[in-house]
């Protein structure tokens, strides 16, 4: 394996397709934005106009995007990566998107004898660009063993989690776990808030404890300096995961009230025009319910 099509250069992709090009891997990179594309051609990539053109100049194809529907334009459409991938290519998405729009592209590549790999990454920007991620994914083995120098030159992790659609729904309970955090940690803190508790106090102690975490330690500086603006992951996004779990949840019969809840306060984010901001800025939502002016 030599040469990979990268469909999506966004925030995550752009860096991701940059360590697969710094560890001698041939790179053709396609996105609708003009300017990624040509970022990535300045670090040696070539360029193509759709996803079929591509995965017909690639062994392998991986693409991460935004949701089911720009998924099933880019793998199924008449310019997608199976109408230009020959029999024996393996294409793996690495988007977070539902078990079953990714069960509709693994049962389409089937047919047309293209592997597929369910693929999902977990980390931030920051990881990306460092190569530092933690990647996963379901699918035959041996297609995942094709991909595997691949997601070692992108991720310090990398496992095979099992059949079909499974690193989907384990991409979900990453997803479904964040948002529940950030949502329990700002009701947490504005309720201290209301009893007159210092912020930047509160954190540090939490942190300390026994109730530090990673992820509490990787958000503090966020949540001290209220730096909400420009997140490697906002609202939007975040509501938008809900959305893809409990559309899921409704399907398999699963309750989730937590992350029903959690929804709601998305949404009354998204209302108060915070959609773009860092998903921790929750903390304002609870704020504002609280009464507390934090302007």
């Amino acid at each position: 394996m030599t040469t990979i099509a990268f469909i999506g250069l966004g925030r995550m992709g752009l860096p991701m397709a940059s360590n697969l090009l710094a560890r001698g891997f041939s790179v053709v990179g396609c996105d609708l934005d003009t300017a990624r594309t040509a970022a990535l051609a300045a670090k040696g990539a070539t360029v193509a106009a759709t996803a079929a053109d591509a995965a017909a100049q690639a062994d392998v194809t991986f693409s991460i995007i935004m949701n089911d529907d720009i998924l099933r334009a880019v793998a199924l459409g008449p310019s997608g990566v199976l109408a230009g991938a020959k029999p024996g290519h393996v294409f793996a998405d690495l988007s977070t998107v539902s078990p079953k729009a990714s069960g509709e592209v693994e049962a389409a590549a089937a047919k047309a004898g293209v592997g597929y790999v369910c693929a999902k990454v977990a980390g931030s920007i920051g990881l990306a660009e460092t190569a530092g991620l933690t990647l996963f994914g379901s699918g035959a083995a041996g297609d995942f063993e094709r991909c595997r120098p691949a997601f070692e030159a992108m991720a310090a992790k990398v496992h095979h989690v099992g059949e079909g659609s499974s690193a989907a729904y384990l991409k979900l309970v990453h997803s479904l776990i964040v948002g529940v955090y950030s949502s329990m940690i700002g009701e947490a803190l504005a309720f201290g808030e209301r009893g007159g508790l210092d912020l930047d106090t509160m954190i540090d102690i939490l942190e300390a404890g026994p109730l530090g975490s990673r992820q509490l330690t990787l958000k503090a500086p966020i949540l001290k300096e209220r730096r909400f603006t420009s997140p490697p992951s906002d609202i939007d996004t975040a509501a938008k995961d809900m959305d893809l779990i409990l559309d899921t949840a409704r399907r398999d019969a699963m309750p989730l009230p937590l992350a029903s809840t959690v929804r709601q306060l998305q949404a009354a984010a998204q209302a108060a025009g915070r959609g773009k901001r860092d998903i921790y800025s929750i903390l304002e939502t609870f704020e504002a319910l609280a009464g507390l002016d934090k302007a």
